[in-house]
């Protein structure tokens, strides 16, 4: 399992090797430029793709998750539906399943923190024991056992109690205590354990220094959290902050890391549990997804400013060259820009893969394409959705999400009949009854008033 990455800006692809660094533009030309979304959320956020998410055992079932709620695909991309963020979800910026057979949606949210579902997003509950007091950061599903989460957190109340690593063993409903406790200064920033050795476990510590910078710690227990060994990566990796990107899932040994830098990001990568790391890609913006295919190829997406870039591997991530993807247009054929030319890389928000299938989020009005599917290692992708796509409210929860739905509609994502489907027709009368905006009956007694005025009106 990889860790979904951040979204941000992107610029054209370029040669990416160890060491070679791309000119940074910053987002701002993105929000006032040609390509900017169309629409806006009442909150302000423009809406955004986040993560795709593919349990492992339905093949038909597509997710992607948006800073709107989660759109959902249970027939391959037939067709779509929507559930909305709702009390459990507000801000969520972190989705993604627990192994099967449990399946269990998990979100992050950044005011209510971690929260569960077990009917596909319908309704949320949030994670209790531990959690009742701390405010969750990250988390991680274990990909061996649907029973085992990992979560970090803090108390949000009270800065004095260091930041704590939680497990759980009923699919993160509860979470017992600390198997992890920061020392004095330092925070946490993620956390994941391996599929080929799930008790080998990673988090990724940091603290701040006094004058600027942060000293970069990896906790590494290879006996389920029961004992850590703290293993200094400055190094390495440099006065700087660090996330969890993946572990290899054959290999507990091979750890990739986002390093965060003053220019921009890298990837770092270690083989010997990571004791030592090389940097193998820089980029002066963001990466913004990661995905390793099955054949060993690793496609990394990257954000600079109004074009797509990516970057493939395939010699594990050793060394990156240029991944610029096509987008299939009508027959099959590869889309052209209007000059006749190859039109700019899409901008790639998530990538995700599910046996030989390729899946990508891609920036939705930019690139006339929220969900694609590819089935040549990303060499071409074809479009699955976009948001005004969507056909419906998903059906459990309706009630919950129907004034939301009217948010969207107002900011143009989809027409505002999505969101209150007309009921049926009475039976017996004949009549057609539609919901209160469509009004059928209404129309009728007006007609029939005019029909009336009509009838009384003297005759000449």
């Amino acid at each position: 399992m990889e860790r979904p990455l951040a979204i941000g800006p992107r610029l054209g692809a370029r040669r990416l090797r160890s060491g070679v660094v791309l000119p940074l533009v910053f987002l701002s030309v993105i929000l006032s430029g040609p390509l900017a979304p169309r629409a806006a959320r009442a909150n302000g956020a423009f809406p955004e793709s986040l993560q795709l998410v593919l349990p492992v055992d339905r093949p038909g079932q597509i997710v992607l998750a948006t800073n709107f709620g989660l759109i959902i695909s249970d027939d391959d991309g037939a067709t779509w539906n929507w559930t909305c963020e709702q009390k459990a979800t507000v801000m969520g910026s972190l989705y993604s399943v627990s192994a099967p057979p449990l399946d269990r949606f998990f979100s992050m949210s950044t005011i209510v923190g971690l929260a569960y579902s077990d009917d596909d997003s319908c309704t949320w509950t949030p994670s209790g024991g531990s959690l009742d007091t701390a405010l969750a950061s990250d988390y991680f599903p274990d990909p061996t056992n649907p029973m085992r989460v990992f979560a970090m957190g803090s108390n949000p109340n009270d800065d004095t109690i260091p930041p704590k690593l939680f497990s759980s063993d009923d699919g993160g409903k509860t979470f017992g205590d600390a198997i992890f406790t920061a020392p004095m200064g330092v925070s946490l920033s993620g956390v994941e354990n391996a599929r080929s050795d799930p008790k080998t476990i990673y988090l990724a510590t940091f603290a701040s220094v006094t004058g600027g910078g942060f000293h970069p710690t990896l906790q590494r227990s290879s006996d389920g959290g029961v004992t850590w060994t703290p293993i200094d990566v400055e190094p390495s990796l440099g006065p700087n902050n660090f996330r969890i990107v993946a572990v290899d899932p054959s290999d507990a040994q091979v750890i990739t890391l986002r390093v965060f830098e003053p220019t921009g990001e890298s990837l770092a990568v270690s083989r010997d549990g990571g004791m030592t790391f090389a940097k193998v890609a820089s980029l002066q913006g963001q990466f913004t997804a990661y995905v390793r295919l099955d054949s060993g190829t690793i496609l990394v997406a990257g954000a600079l400013a109004v074009d797509g870039v990516g970057f493939r591997s395939t010699d594990g991530g050793m060394t990156f060259t240029d991944w610029t993807p096509r987008t299939l247009g009508d027959g099959g054929v590869p889309e052209v820009a209007a000059d006749g030319g190859a039109p700019r890389p899409p901008h790639l928000r998530a990538l995700a893969a599910r046996g030989s299938k390729l899946y990508a989020g891609a920036k939705n009005f930019s690139d006339d394409w929220a969900v694609g599917l590819s089935t040549d290692e990303g060499v071409t992708f074809t479009k699955l959705t976009r948001y005004d796509q969507v056909s419906a409210i998903r059906a459990c929860a309706v009630s919950a999400c129907e004034n939301s739905c009217e948010s969207q509609a107002a900011a143009q994502l989809w027409p505002v009949t999505l969101c209150h489907p007309a009921a049926p027709p009475k039976k017996g009368c004949g009549c057609a009854v539609s919901d209160a905006r469509g009004a059928t009956w209404g129309v009728g007694f007006l007609l029939a008033a005019l029909a009336l005025a009509r009838a009384r009106r003297p005759r000449r």
